[in-house]
């Protein structure tokens, strides 16, 4: 029995789990998410950060995979806002240090860094009145 108990001992602490190595730091930064819509020329599902300042170049990103559904279920759950393609939320997720490729429509793809999307959650927008 004892032997039994030494080798579950052993086995277990030698399991690792997937650990974050290799990921940078993480991050909570204000976003648009982007539904797949290749069908309709666009492209695959991305993160686009919200950066207030017109200037300045758009940040994109694509998912992991294993983080996809996340996203994904983000998709279903929050209404699109303000546009009908694009819904603002709040993320928090960590670079992987990959750049990856993000197909869209015409077989055309772009060269992104891709995220680990630890959680996103809906982001409220204040428009000004139009009337």
């Amino acid at each position: 029995m004892r032997v039994l108990l030494l080798f579950l001992l052993t086995f277990a602490f030698s399991c690792q789990k997937d650990s974050p190595e290799g990921l940078g730091p993480i991050r909570t930064e204000p976003a648009f998410i982007y539904e797949n819509s290749v069908p309709t020329d666009g492209c695959e599902e991305h993160v686009r950060l919200d950066i207030p300042d017109s200037t300045a170049t758009a940040v994109s990103y694509k998912p992991t995979a294993s983080s996809l559904p996340i996203l994904q279920k983000a998709l279903a759950d929050i209404q699109p806002n303000p546009t009908t393609f694009e819904r603002a939320v709040t993320i928090r997720f960590a670079e992987t240090g990959r750049q990856v490729d993000l197909m869209c429509g015409w077989g055309t793809r772009q060269q992104m860094n891709e995220i680990e999307i630890i959680s996103i959650s809906r982001r409220w927008l204040y428009l000004p009145n139009t009337y």
